[in-house]
């Protein structure tokens, strides 16, 4: 078994209607030399004894089983399959998932194509990635792999429903935190540990692997209670999000090094627990993914990108920033003084502190108060 390369650590508890279907495809789409280790998190006695009879196939050379009496909640589960794995690579998977052929192998090309990355994702309809109506999911993720294999894109945190971390990873920072309750929030600290570590977060955009989100987890009595109550540990600890907004109201060329020295701060700013709307004139057609890769750096999902009109563009940017009510900005970055003093004014509707581009130590500030562990 030494050439075992990846550990796939399955989470059960209850739901063989999910559990059945997952397992087919893992089976059947495995491409990579792999161990199984199905984690039981005290299930039902039918569901206990048809895991029981779960055998190898395929790629996959081994099944282990580990059955618990309690359910030990997401963190506790997935560590137990942690400390049993051993590959270079270990993948924490959710029972509701359903694979596509490829989707470990081309995961792995992107990890070990760049030592810096430490924890990764799949592109998945997690992400709102959904096959176009009619397309099979494995027609679909052949369509991703032709078009976008070897690429990826950095997030702030990756998802632990399947959840791909490198032994380097596990040896520097360890296992799973078990200070949440039962569920949510564990994959986020893990992700920040990781990135305070030097590993970066990505989802692999030739890797596709459905999700039938949440089908299992709305079961779980408390959910709310246990969401708010990890979301504020989680917070504690590593500082909320901030949601700047960045506008520049004249257009970036393609493969400039003028572009490239402000996505680089734009991505220093992603890097920090920082959504950054940015608000830009940008070409027709041409996209932030081709911006980003026009200078050769990685796209980040957490610079989300509001083309501007090339008329009128500060205005535009006014309205577009006004308008947005559902979460306000923490802070408003404004290219020059004319218009930050009419953001100054319309501060009443906002509520965000206006900070001029290039006095941007302000912001850093702002950043320190609001995430104190990444500091």
């Amino acid at each position: 078994m030494d050439d075992v390369r990846c550990d796939l650590v399955l989470l059960s508890w209850n739901h063989l209607e999910e559990t059945e279907p997952c397992l087919e495809s893992l089976f059947r789409t495995t491409d990579v030399p792999a161990r199984l280790i199905i984690v039981d998190n005290g299930s039902e006695p039918h569901i206990r004894e048809f895991l029981r009879h779960v055998r190898p196939q395929g790629a996959i050379r081994e099944v282990t089983l580990i059955q618990n009496d309690t359910n030990r909640g997401f963190p506790g589960g997935m560590n137990q399959g942690l400390h049993a794995s051993r590959a270079p690579y270990v993948c924490l998977l959710n029972n509701d998932l359903l694979f596509t052929p490829g989707w470990l192998s081309r995961m792995l090309e992107v990890a070990e194509a760049h030592p810096d990355i430490g924890v990764l994702n799949p592109a998945s309809s997690t992400f709102g990635d959904h096959p176009p109506h009619g397309v099979s999911l494995d027609a679909y993720a052949k369509q991703l792999a032709a078009a976008k294999r070897g690429l990826y894109v950095e997030v702030g945190m990756c998802i632990g429903f399947c959840f791909l971390i490198k032994r380097e990873v596990i040896q520097r920072i360890g296992v799973l935190t078990e200070e949440v309750e039962r569920i949510f929030f564990e994959d986020e600290d893990y992700c920040m540990r990781a990135q305070a570590s030097g590993f970066r977060s990505v989802v692999v955009s030739g890797a596709y692997v459905y999700h039938a989100e949440h089908r299992t987890v709305k079961q779980v009595g408390e959910r709310e209670r246990l969401f708010q109550r990890n979301r504020q540990w989680c917070e504690a600890k590593w500082g909320r999000w901030l949601r700047i907004a960045y506008p520049r109201f004249t257009a970036m060329q393609p493969g400039t090094p003028e572009l490239r020295t402000w996505l680089e701060e734009l991505i220093s700013w992603a890097r920090k627990r920082t959504y950054v709307y940015v608000y830009c004139p940008t070409a027709t057609g041409l996209t932030k993914d081709e911006l980003f890769r026009s200078v050769g750096l990685v796209p980040h999902a957490d610079v989300l990108w509001h083309p501007l009109p090339a008329r009128l563009p500060r205005l535009t940017a006014a309205g577009a920033i006004l308008k947005r009510q559902k979460k306000r900005f923490d802070a408003i970055v404004a290219p020059d003084e004319p218009w930050a003093a009419l953001m100054r004014r319309l501060r009443w509707a906002h509520r965000a502190n206006v900070i001029l581009a290039s006095g941007t130590e302000e912001l850093n500030r702002l950043w320190q108060i609001r995430a104190p562990s990444l500091s």
